[in-house]
């Protein structure tokens, strides 16, 4: 049960960041919340969500759900009305890891979701001509279902170029910074925010 407390927890933080970046030069940047596919098929999910969302005042739009692939629901058609009660709310909706783990094509049409995040051993298979045609199959896919597309595990000068020339709408990845903490990120999104 560690997850789920670990999951609000993350929620409660995030929230209270895009509370504090309200007026200030960080206001336009979003914050992605990862919550496991057990947490999102509690039944009091939405009542623990809505209670820590209401402490804080922030665009709600800023705010990305991130539905990870470690495991199957306990219960798909309660976790489908989490995510439509999140999404009511606001809240934008990513399914994590396309193409690995318990994320399967189906969940694009379960789930009312707005990003798909490719999972990085497609990125690693597009060395390969029928691996890059499958990577290009699934931004085209996406795109054809209206949802925005994110490669994560860009490392590599040649995986940077070759997915800037795809059609995918962000890159992730230890390309452009490794995890890093609170203080570092800030000096990054500083350091980001004045090339524009």
């Amino acid at each position: 049960g560690l997850i789920s407390k670990l999951d609000f927890y993350m929620l409660d933080m995030a929230c209270r960041k895009l509370s504090s970046w309200k007026n200030t030069p960080f206001s336009h940047l979003s914050i992605s919340c990862n919550f496991t596919r057990l947490t999102i098929s509690e039944k009091d999910f939405s009542s623990k969500v809505k209670e820590i969302v209401a402490k804080y005042d922030f665009d709600r739009s800023k705010l990305l759900i991130e539905i990870t692939e470690d495991t199957n629901e306990k219960n798909l058609e309660v976790a489908r009305n989490n995510i439509i009660m999140a999404k009511e709310l606001g809240f934008r909706v990513a399914l994590d890891d396309i193409g690995s783990g318990y994320t399967s094509l189906i969940n694009l049409c379960e789930y009312p979701i707005d990003v798909v995040k490719m999972d990085r051993g497609i990125l690693l298979l597009s060395d390969k001509q029928r691996g890059e045609k499958l990577f290009s199959g699934i931004v085209s896919l996406a795109h054809y279902l209206n949802l925005k597309v994110v490669c994560e595990g860009v490392e590599t000068d040649e995986q940077n170029d070759f997915v800037s020339r795809s059609e995918c709408d962000y890159i992730q990845g230890w390309y452009y910074s490794k995890p890093i903490d609170e203080n570092q990120a800030a000096d990054f999104a500083k350091e980001y925010i004045s090339k524009f």
